[in-house]
């Protein structure tokens, strides 16, 4: 067995102090961990559990990403188990319906060994996540600390034995044995002349043997030498016969633990006694300035405590630290006990009241630091005291001071949601709100808000739109409009999952983010989500104009919050079809480095999925595929619900550009059915027209109009311009190979001129050339000459290097040679040359002058275009012009010039009328 430093396992802590002996139970402990899925060490407080779990975690073999320590010692509530175990393994709660689903998905292929540390009064909710875990991660290994079994399938159990005691009293006896050595080196690291000879080794065996081996146990007796010699430890022994025996109520070991922890509790002077049990309500980790805030006072003046936590520390009843701040901390059983005696001290009332008042004023500094740069520092405080700012939320909205707790909760929801803490966000947050006394308005508005983004992040949308709604208005009542923002942004934000671009407006216009000085961050986050209104409805203009707003104000935000997604959201419109510049490559590669310094599962899987769909649009496959791998990854390993359609998309636009059709209409079905799955159906529609163009130009026309109509069925009235124009290019391609050359022309002239409206030029320059190929096939040949050679000198500005979903290169290049053999070479460089020339905006022009169609009559039915048919049809069903407008995704001015022109052509004068002669030619059917 080779040993490897702890460093290689990133989720272990660095060992303060060596671990004596114990060779035999590593070697049995790591047998375990390779036969069972789950392996618990079971004994007493203090046998050493954690110690030797965490060098077996250290040394186990087979898990190349590692081992994870989740320490549950600190919590309360059962509950927060999942939760806690989230955090610790990393895993974001964003987008999950729970913690533990984030953590089953994200571990799913993970070879990871996890470290459940202190199980035992928690011990339902950490075997069922223990059986979770197992049964759902076949590549995860669990190792928990308990004092009881967890009981659960497949369990093995290993009882921690107390250290070998030396055979004799003698020196090398003593030094032989795990117990005597443990002594000694503890011993000596308290003081440094202390050695082991003939004169004190019998002493030292007496001690151990009377301390049953116990490790904590030996510790503590070891850290009195600066002040009594093993004899003298020896004779105090002698008069506390509790640490030799006891009643049957209690295993001996364990009575010997507690009666030494007593021991050497009553060895403390008055002070240190009354400290340590005060510092009992403390959780996790504290450092000096928090125990000076809730142990001092009364009768322990605050400016004593920094000399006697050295004390403890010293002695053992406190570990300390070392660090850039010293932290200290209590093992659990001495936690355990000094809160006994706190609770026996008629104090514990007004330390836990110390507790929620310092809390409570760390919770208040936080919340007001979060439009400035001192924002980070605060959140990491925040995070470093989270164990006991729980542990005052516990008690205060147990009963205790309900009001205080409801302000706690409330001053902490901003920090919960930007940490992605949404399930204890809730947790807490709801018990707040179901308060039976009202609370100020500002309060209750961050209550409530909080609880609806917590309740959007974990999928319940509907409760979420409920509770935001309620929130606005207190926010509004309060007079708090940056409270109202938050609430708006996640209206917004639910209208963005469902894809309505009109409501996204709606919210942002009535939010007084734009209307006064706001919260960049805040003001960020509604600029992305203007973006993304303005990318549903089809214009990439203003999606550019609304994501760079974005990146300005997040550049301004305290620690640039939100820099990556809106950096991603400027880069969308020039990967969708507005033209790949440098700047869009050199704002993709600052979000990369801005998410390696701060990670963000959610941003991350976003940006990845573009940055695929660029490097797919340059003909740079090997980069694109990697980024693919590194979105999946990301969005498992946060359980981010966007990859379920994300990853599938990025995906789709790789095949697309290597020319593998049959899996980019593979890739884009995922991604409309993963959308759907997980209920973020914005872009199912897009997915599904282009899953339509792809079948078309494949010439799978039944799976083309299948998924035509699907789309615009999911589309239903909102307003995606760009979406509807590739679903009416899927449908000209499928007239084309029906051989309706004019009506294919028509459609795919329209589909052009919508996405050249839109800005999308990518998809515009697809549209000129299978307009080229059309002009071909109609063998109007200086056209298609023409047409051809724009759409290709229009990629390359553009960097629109490798065909995506529209492009049917193919049919173009038998285009060209066609029309290359029909002109002649002379006649074909003349109009290529020509074509070249021309701008996009020129082709779209020429294509619109010059594109020809079938010679239809100037008057009666035969006369009417298809899209004049169309209106024609809704009109039919009793549809009014602006309803007809949404229908079709045009302006109602168009409708009404449609209808001058159908009523001039039918020779008719009222719309009734015309809906007569339509139900006649049974035209309002379908």
């Amino acid at each position: 067995m080779t040993e490897r430093g702890v460093e290689s396992h990133f989720g272990l802590p660095a060992e303060m102090s060596s671990l004596v002996g114990r060779g035999p139970q590593l070697a049995a402990v790591l047998d375990g961990l390779r036969t069972a899925r789950v392996v618990t060490l079971t004994g007493p407080g203090g046998c050493g559990k954690t110690r030797l779990a965490l060098r077996a975690a250290a040394l186990a073999d087979g898990f190349d990403d590692g081992a994870q320590l989740v320490e549950l010692a600190s919590l309360t509530d059962p509950a927060l188990v999942p939760t806690s175990v989230a955090e610790a393994l990393g895993v974001p709660e964003r987008d999950a319906t729970d913690p533990m689903s984030s953590v089953v998905r994200a571990l799913a292929d993970r070879e990871l060994l996890i470290v459940l540390d202190n199980c035992e009064h928690v011990l339902a909710s950490a075997a069922g996540v223990a059986v979770m875990l197992a049964e759902q991660c076949h590549r995860l290994r669990i190792l928990t600390t308990s004092r009881e079994r967890l009981d659960v399938p497949g369990e093995f159990v290993f009882p921690v034995p107390p250290l070998e005691l030396p055979e004799d009293g003698s020196v090398a006896a003593v030094a032989a044995s795990e117990a005597g050595g443990l002594f000694v080196t503890r011993a000596r690291a308290a003081s440094p002349a202390f050695t082991l000879t003939a004169d004190n080794s019998a002493a030292i065996a007496e001690v151990c043997s009377r301390l049953d081996g116990m490790p904590l146990a030996i510790e503590l007796a070891a850290a009195r030498c600066p002040a009594l010699g093993p004899a003298q430890l020896a004779a105090r022994l002698d008069g506390h016969p509790g640490l030799l025996s006891g009643g049957a109520a209690r295993p001996g070991r364990h009575r010997s633990l507690e009666a030494l922890v007593s021991w050497s509790y009553d060895l403390l002077g008055e002070a240190e006694r009354r400290l340590l049990a005060r510092l009992s309500v403390l959780r996790g980790g504290f450092d000096l300035d928090v125990a000076e805030r809730v142990a001092g006072g009364g009768p322990l003046a605050s400016e004593a405590v920094a000399g006697l936590l050295a004390s403890l520390a010293g002695k053992s009843l406190v570990q300390s630290h070392v660090g850039a701040v010293v932290r200290y901390s209590l093992l659990e059983t001495v936690r355990q006990f000094a809160a006994e005696r706190l609770a026996a001290s008629g104090e514990e009332s007004a330390v836990q009241d110390n507790l929620l008042r310092w809390a409570l004023e760390v919770a208040r500094s936080a919340e007001e630091s979060l439009s400035s740069a001192e924002w980070t520092s605060w959140s990491d405080r925040l995070s470093a005291e989270q164990a006991s700012i729980r542990a005052a939320l516990s008690w205060a909205l147990g009963g205790a001071e309900p009001e205080a707790g409801r302000e706690l909760a409330a001053r902490l929801a901003r920090w919960w949601i930007a940490t992605g803490r949404y399930s204890e966000a809730g947790q807490f947050l709801t018990t707040a709100a179901g308060l039976p006394v009202a609370a100020a308005p500002g309060i209750e508005a961050r209550v409530v808000l909080g609880a609806a983004w917590s309740a959007y992040h974990l999928g319940d949308n509907g409760r979420a739109a409920l509770l935001a709604t309620d929130g606005i208005q207190r926010a509004r009542q309060a007079g708090e409009p940056q409270l109202e923002v938050w609430g708006r942004n996640l209206l917004a934000g639910l209208a963005w999952s469902e894809g309505d671009a009109d409501r996204i407006v709606a919210e942002i216009e009535a939010s007084p983010v734009l209307s006064g000085p706001a919260d960049p961050a805040l003001a960020a986050r509604a600029q992305v989500l203007l973006a993304h209104a303005a990318f549903l409805s089809g214009d990439l203009g203003e999606q550019d104009r609304h994501g760079l707003l974005a990146v300005e104000l997040a550049r301004t935000a305290a620690s640039q919050e939100g820099l990556v997604l809106a950096l991603t959201a400027w880069t969308i419109s020039a990967i969708a079809g507005a033209g790949i510049q440098p700047a869009t490559v050199a704002a993709l590669d600052e979000a990369a480095t801005v998410l390696a310094a701060h990670p963000d599962r959610f941003a991350e899987t976003a940006m990845r999925q573009w940055r695929a769909r660029l490097f797919a649009a340059l003909g740079q496959l090997d980069a694109a595929e990697s980024e693919v791998g590194l979105c999946w990854a990301a969005g498992r390993s946060g359980a981010v619900r966007i990859v379920e359609f994300g990853g599938p998309l990025a995906e789709a636009r790789l095949a697309a550009a290597g020319g593998d059709t049959a899996a980019a209409v593979s890739a884009l079905r995922r991604a409309a059915d993963g959308g759907r799955r997980v209920g973020i159906v914005m872009y199912v529609p897009s997915a599904l027209a282009g899953l339509a163009c792809m079948a078309a130009i494949a010439g799978d026309e039944a799976t083309a109009a299948a998924a035509a109509g699907e789309a615009r069925a999911e589309l239903g009235g909102r307003r995606q311009a760009i979406t509807a124009a590739a679903l009416g290019y899927a449908e000209g391609i499928m007239a084309w190979h029906r051989g309706e050359l004019a009506d294919a022309e028509h459609l795919v002239r329209e589909a052009t001129a919508a996405w050249h409206r839109g800005c999308d030029r990518m998809d515009a320059c697809d549209g000129i050339e299978l307009l080229g190929v059309l002009a071909a096939a109609r063998e109007r040949f200086p056209d298609a000459a023409r047409l051809l050679a724009a759409a290709e000198a229009a990629r390359r500005p553009l960097q629109y290097l490798a065909p995506g979903f529209t492009a049917d290169r193919s049919a173009a290049a038998r285009a060209i040679s066609q029309t290359r053999d029909a002109l002649g070479e002379d006649r074909f460089i003349q109009a290529w040359e020509e074509g070249q020339g021309l701008t996009l905006d020129d082709a779209v022009a020429y294509a619109a002058r010059k594109g020809g169609g079938r010679k239809r009559p100037a008057a009666g039915w035969a006369s009417l275009t298809p899209a004049e048919l169309e209106v024609v049809r809704l009109v039919g069903e009793g549809l009014r012009n602006d309803a007809i407008a949404r229908r079709l995704f045009i302006a109602p001015g168009t409708v009404k010039v449609h209808l001058s022109h159908i009523f001039a052509k039918l020779a008719i004068t009222t719309r009734a009328e015309l809906a007569a002669q339509a139900a006649s030619r049974d035209l309002t059917a379908g």
